[in-house]
């Protein structure tokens, strides 16, 4: 079933993972985050970005960036 007229000739595609985006704890995720009170003077997402790039830079262990597979 399409919705719209963007998706009304295309195929469908529903990822697994997608009730996830819909099913977690906003507050408890807030909680966890190490950096959310460096975010509070942000106002655009340039801003948000270079502040969680600074963050990370400073912290020693990081997992280099990688492209999620699908």
């Amino acid at each position: 079933m399409q919705f719209t007229t963007r998706t009304a000739n295309s195929e469908l595609f529903i990822n697994p993972l997608m009730a996830l985006y819909f099913t977690f704890d906003l507050p408890g995720l807030a909680k966890q985050s190490h950096y959310l009170h460096l975010l509070e003077h942000t106002d655009t997402m340039f801003e948000v970005s270079a502040t969680i790039e600074g963050f990370r830079r400073g912290v020693p262990h990081t997992r280099p960036r990688r492209a999620i597979p699908h």
